[in-house]
C-alpha cells in the first residue's frame, strides 16, 4: 500500500475488518471478535466460528453435496468480503490485491477452498468470480453497506472490539437505516421484516460473550483443524 498515510492505512484496515463481519453475520457465522491493532505481519484480523467448516472440510474430497458446497460458500464470502468493502471504499484500490496488505491470503485461502468443488483451474476462477460478484452485491446494498461504515467506525474509535459489541454495531446500524427510509416514505414494511429477520437469527446461535479488554491480539480468524482460514489485513 505504497503512498498510503498511517492514517490512511488504518481507515482501510477497519473497512477491511468490517467487511469480513458484516457478512460473517449476515450468513449466519458468529463474529467473536475483531481488531486493528497492527503487529509485525498485519494492519488487523477478525475471529469467527469456523467449527462447522473445520468438520466438515475433511469430507469435501469425496461428498461434494449441497451442505458442503453451501458451507465452503459462505466463509469463502467472509474472506472476499474484506477486500469488497475496501475497493467500495476507495475504487483506486481495485485491480491489485497485493496493494491491499493480507487480501492476498485471504484470496488464496477462498481458491482452496473452492477447488475442492471444481475441476480445473479455469472452473475455479469462474466459480470464485462468482462468489465475488455476489459478495460485492453484498457490500453495495445500501443498508448493508450503512452497517460496514458504523462498524469501521466504532472499530477505529475502539480499536478492538467484542462479540457482542459487533453484533450490536451492525444491528443498531441495520435498524436506523430502516427507520430513516421509513421516515421519508421508502421501503414501508421493511423495518417488520428487518426486526424478523434479528429476531430468527439471534435465536438461532448462540453469541460468545469476549470483552474488549480480554481479546487475545495474537488471534487469527484460524480453522481450528486445517488452520487455511486467515482473513487478514
Amino acid at each position: 500500500m505504497a503512498g498510503k498515510k498511517p492514517k490512511d492505512r488504518r481507515k482501510l484496515a477497519a473497512y477491511h475488518e468490517a467487511g469480513h463481519a458484516v457478512v460473517a453475520v449476515d450468513q449466519g457465522i458468529t463474529v467473536h471478535g475483531i481488531s486493528i491493532v497492527p503487529d509485525e505481519l498485519r494492519q488487523g484480523h477478525i475471529r469467527v466460528d469456523t467449527l462447522l467448516l473445520d468438520t466438515l472440510v475433511p469430507s469435501f474430497e469425496y461428498d461434494k453435496g449441497a451442505r458442503n458446497r453451501f458451507t465452503m460458500e459462505r466463509h469463502v464470502m467472509v474472506l472476499l468480503a474484506g477486500y469488497a468493502a475496501v475497493v467500495r471504499l476507495d475504487p483506486s484500490m481495485k485491480g491489485s490485491r497485493r496493494v491491499v496488505p493480507g487480501e492476498g491470503t485471504d484470496y488464496r485461502t477462498a481458491m482452496t477452498l473452492v477447488s475442492y468443488f471444481t475441476g480445473r483451474k479455469k472452473e475455479t476462477e469462474k466459480y470464485l468470480q462468482w462468489l465475488e460478484a455476489r459478495v460485492e452485491g453484498m457490500i453495495a446494498t445500501p443498508w448493508r453497506w450503512h452497517q460496514v461504515k458504523r462498524l469501521a467506525r466504532e472499530l477505529m474509535a475502539h480499536d478492538r472490539l467484542g462479540a457482542i459489541q459487533v453484533r450490536r454495531v451492525i444491528e443498531d446500524a441495520g435498524r436506523e437505516w430502516v427507520e430513516r427510509r421509513a421516515e421519508r416514505g421508502k421501503w414501508k414494511g421493511e423495518h417488520n421484516r428487518y426486526s424478523v429477520s434479528r429476531s430468527q437469527d439471534s435465536g438461532g446461535e448462540a453469541l460468545t460473550t469476549e470483552s474488549t479488554e480480554n481479546f487475545p491480539s495474537s488471534t487469527e480468524f484460524t480453522g481450528r483443524n486445517m488452520g487455511i482460514l486467515n482473513p487478514e489485513f
